[in-house]
This record gives structure tokens, sequence and C-alpha cells, in this order.
């Protein structure tokens, strides 16, 4: 008999549970931790036929029949291993294939790379808890509140300054280079260098408990990024994996909501306040496979991005994908701090769980966000309102949850709800256009003597992106108003913060508008927005933050004037005065610095 690939196996396993299989023949409900259903093999009123997902096995304690997937649907269809193999894989929608001599050499090396992640992790956490070298590890995560009981549950790890170390350590056990090579632990252009030198780590591990990669935090200071996670390799691809999954299990699988935060720390912070179901994806937006990974567990999720613009950003998206896939999704919202693990370290534990019990129903969270962006008194801003929730209503596949929505929509924005629903069914029947026509009809040569200074500046910025991190600190994207700039500024966020934004070609395929596009595509090619960037962006921000105060001075001028004439209490008007000479301050200072620009 032809033998089947053991990657295509992996495959069929890591796409399908067994539960997804079963629910085909068998309906399953949660009891005590376990599935149950009436067992498919035998007549029976009570159920006794039992399936563990996390194991991939089903057991009958009646008719005492059990197996994998591939045994239940051998049993069901009355067909050889190769057939339920072959059905499964349809299903699964994996390409099958017999095992060739490259398929075992790919399953040997997957099978090592398992036991060497293993290896090392045990050995990362040893140099945590137990030797000299890991002081500093061990000193960081008492700065940052995180409990020792979290060090064990996360299996946390230190890797040592030492660049030798790990090389040493692995050729002892007899690792050859070539396998170091392909292991994800090492320079791509030195075998013997390490991807991780004194660094805090947190190992990654599958739904099924293996160590697949690591993620490292930075302790040096001297690092540019502060954290990196192992590439993908034969056993790890990022979007297929979330950290925090495997020790969320035993939770999620109780009929609990998963909890979606951001990073590692968040993660453990949240464990350690009693959230042990929460979970981070590895340094991207939440994908569709990860999401798929989470719905075979729960059916609910919360989101708890960071509070900034670009966390917001990242809920957005992450709420409508939730919405696409079936779940069920809020979002969380911390006021005292930016993330959970700032606000442990800063307020604690039990300041986290209070501002964690209200979560706020997904497309409400987006209306709420979209409404405080703009001005809903007029037409043009309940449009911007539409057009930015739209994309949860398309996801929405019950008509009569999609008709509640409109119906609160409506209700927000004080419009009738036929006039939402004209709109609605009037741009789903227009043809959309694809980039090549839009690209090819709209987008307008670059031209740097007639661009705005907001989108001048943001063109300086990603051609010199290793400026950005200061920059972001001076200038905030409120006080951007082109909206070519504020698009520029979102991609430039989320580059730095998933430390993608290495390649010109990778920022490009994060644009998403044709004229941008052009735009930046333009200005990688033209020189003067290389040339003395520093000075050109310290200008620029001098100039886009007057223009913000000037503003500032207007608004606070009204504001005085009412208050003068409608009789405001003294300290009122104190307040405004105290406002105004801080504004006037600003604003002289500001024409210093512009005057001798020049």
């Amino acid at each position: 008999m032809a033998k089947v690939s053991d990657s295509v196996l992996e495959q069929i396993k890591a796409r399908l549970s067994l539960s997804e299989v079963v629910s085909d023949y068998v309906t399953l409900s949660s009891r005590g931790g376990r599935l149950w259903g009436l067992c498919p093999f035998h007549e029976e009123k009570t159920a006794s036929f039992s399936v563990v997902d996390d194991q991939g096995f089903y057991y009958c304690f009646s008719c005492k029949k059990g197996g994998s997937m591939f045994d239940f649907i051998m049993e069901m269809e009355k067909v050889p291993f190769i057939e339920s193999v072959k059905i499964l894989a349809r299903k699964a929608n994996v390409e099958l294939a017999e095992e060739t001599p490259d398929d075992k050499k790919k399953r040997d090396l997957t099978e090592t790379l398992y036991d060497l992640y293993d290896k090392i992790a045990g050995s990362f956490h040893f140099l945590l808890v137990s030797s000299p070298i890991g002081q500093k590890g061990r000193d960081y995560l008492k700065e940052r509140k995180v409990d020792e009981a979290m060090w064990e549950k996360f299996n946390l790890g230190y890797a040592p300054t030492d660049a030798s170390w790990l090389y040493n350590f692995l050729r002892k056990r007899h690792y050859s280079d070539d396998l170091l090579r392909q292991s994800g632990l090492f320079s791509q252009n030195n075998t013997s260098y390490p991807l991780f030198r004194d660094r805090l780590m947190f190992p990654i591990r599958s739904w099924q408990g293996r160590t697949v990669a690591f993620g490292g935090r930075d302790l040096s200071s001297t690092s540019k990024a502060k954290y990196i996670n192992t590439p993908e390799t034969a056993i790890y691809s990022k979007k297929h994996n979330l950290f925090g999954l495997y020790e969320s299990l035993d939770t999620i699988k109780k009929g609990q909501k998963a909890i979606l935060c951001e990073g590692n720390f968040d993660v453990v912070a949240l464990h350690q306040s009693g959230f042990t179901n929460a979970m981070a994806p590895l340094g991207t937006s939440f994908t569709e496979e990860q999401a798929k990974l989470v719905r075979r567990y729960c059916n609910s999720l919360e989101i708890l991005f960071d509070s900034d613009r670009a966390g917001s950003s990242a809920a957005e998206k992450a709420l409508v994908l939730a919405q696409q896939l079936g779940l069920e999704n809020s979002a969380l919202q911390l006021k005292s701090a930016k993330d959970a693990s700032e606000m442990v370290q800063t307020y604690g534990e039990e300041q986290l769980k209070r501002e964690l019990q209200q979560p706020m129903q997904g497309f409400r969270y987006l209306v709420n966000n979209a409404v405080n962006k703009y001005d809903i008194l007029t037409s043009k801003g309940k449009s911007a309102v539409f057009t930015t929730v739209r994309p949860y209503l398309d996801a929405t596949q019950s008509a009569i949850e999609k008709q509640d929505m409109i119906k609160s929509l409506a209700a927000v924005l004080n419009v009738d709800e036929s006039s939402i629903l004209d709109d609605y069914s009037r741009r789903a029947s227009t043809p959309a256009k694809t980039v090549a026509v839009v690209t090819g009809k709209q987008a307008k040569p670059l031209n740097p003597a007639t661009i705005s200074v907001d989108l001048y500046a943001m063109l300086t910025l990603v051609n010199n992106r290793e400026l950005y991190l200061q920059t972001r600190y001076k200038l905030a994207v409120e006080d951007l108003e082109d909206a070519e700039a504020v698009a520029l500024y979102d991609v430039l966020e989320e580059a730095a913060r998933e430390d993608v934004g290495k390649h010109d070609e990778y920022i490009l395929q994060m644009i998403e508008d044709p004229q941008l596009y052009s735009d930046v595509a333009s200005s990688f090619a033209r020189e003067e927005f290389k040339l003395a960037p520093q000075k050109v962006l310290n200008e620029a921000v001098n100039r886009i933050q007057l223009r913000t105060y000037e503003k500032k001075r207007m608004s606070n001028k009204r504001l005085l004037d009412i208050s003068l004439h409608d009789g405001t209490e003294d300290e009122g008007i104190e307040d405004l005065l105290r406002e105004k000479t801080e504004i006037d301050a600003k604003i002289a200072e500001l024409k210093k610095a512009l005057e001798q620009d020049i």
C-alpha cells in the first residue's frame, strides 16, 4: 500500500479538529471538559461517546470503540485508511501526496526540530530560574511584577549575552551546522551567531503543547528591535499560531470566551490576574488561520488591544474577522493604562479586573470609535461612520442580526433606517473596481512642490524609517490634516509595531490606496526625500504643530468670548486665560524655531 506523506497527515490535523469531523455525523455537547454525543456505532439513549479535541481521540465507554479522526472516517464510511485520508484531505483542502524521499527528509527535519526546540526551551528556563547567568532576566520580571508562578506556567527563559553559548551547547549535543542553519535560531549570515542574545525568552507552543518557536524581549537596551520572533521554519508559521493558546485551552474548552490581546507580556499579566483565557498574535495582525484555530475550542472572542490609534485599528480588523467566521465578539477597553501589562505593573491585578468587567459588543465598539472620529452632525460625517462600520455589516451572515445593527446605527446617526438600507443596498450592487483600473485612471504623478507639508513629512519619514520612533513622540497623527499623510502614518506605525518595515517592498504591500501607493513608490525613486531628513522633519513638525496651536488659540478665544459674555465663574475664566498664555508661549517658541531654520 502506498504510504501517505506525514506532512499531509499533519496538515489535515492542523486544519481540522476531531470534533469538527465528528460533528458531521454526531451532535456533540460539552460536559466536564469533554464533548459527548450518542455513539454512532451502536444504539443508545444516553450519550457515552466522548471526543477529546486536544488529544485528537474519540472513545465510546459503552461499545469500547475509539481512535483518531482517520479511524472514525474508516468506521463510518467503511473505507480503508487511504480512502479516509482522501476524504479528510478534501474536507481540509489539503493536497494529497504519497511520501517521497523528500517527504521523509522533511519529516525527519520536523521531528528533529521539535526535539531541538523543546530541549532549548528547557535550557533557557533553567538559566532564568536557577543560574547566576539569568539574574538579569529575574530582575526584569520582578520589575514588571511578573509572579514566579507565571515563569513556570509559560516556561519563560533567558538567552545569555555570550554569543557562543548556544552554538557550543548544541554542537556538543551533536546537532549539525546544516540543521542549525535551518533551525531559525541563528543568523542567516553566520550559522554560529545566535538570533537571541541577552533576551527574556517566551517559548511559543502549538495547541498540542510542543515548542515551535521563541519570542525574545531585549534586555540589553542596545538592540534596535525590542521584540523579535523566530522566523518561519519547518515547524513554525506565525499566522497559524498564537502565544498563550496552549496555556488557555483548559479554560476556553470549559465554555469561556477567548481574550485576544496584543503582546506576550499582556498575555502573562492577564493569566496572572485570573484571565486564563488570554492569547496574542505573534508580531502580526490577527489572521484568518488564527481565528479558525480559536474557533475550534470556543465560539466567543473578546479583543483587548492597546488603547492607541494603531491598537484601535487592529481591534477593528480583528472584530470584523471574528464576525466573518461566526465568532461572537466584543471589545475590552482599559482607562488607566495603555495595556494589561502596564496596568498590572502600575496599578496591580485588582485594578485590571475592575476595568475588564464591561466588554462592549463588537458592532457598538466600531460605531463608538467612528462617532468619535467624525462629526455626525454633518451628512459627510454620518456617511463616514457608515463606511467605517460597513465591513462588519458585510461580515454578518444573519439577516436578523444585520437588521438590528442597522436599526441601532440609524438611531445613533439620527437618520431613517430606510436611508441606511438604501445606501447599503446601492453600494452592495455597485461593482468593485479593480486596483489596476483605479490605479490607471486615478493615480496622479507625484509633484513634491504641490503636496501638503503633512504628506511631505510622511514621505520623508517613509524614506528614512529609522527616524520614525523619535518623530512619533513629537507629532501625533491627530495633528495631520492630509488624508494620505494620515494613512501613511498608520502604515509606518503598523510596520514599527510589527518590526517588518526593513524593506521598501513590504511597506508598499501594506498600502491599499492606489494614489498613496503611487506616491510612496515614486518617493522611493526620488533623492530629495533622502537629503537632510532630520532637518526636513524638524521644520515640518514645527509647521504642523504651529498650525495645531493656532487652531487651539482660535478655539480658546471663542470659548473665552462666550465665557465672558455668559458670566462664567471666575475659576473657569482663569483656566481659559492660563491656557491662552500657554498657547501663546508655544506659538512664539515655534515661530522662533522656524525663523532659525530659514
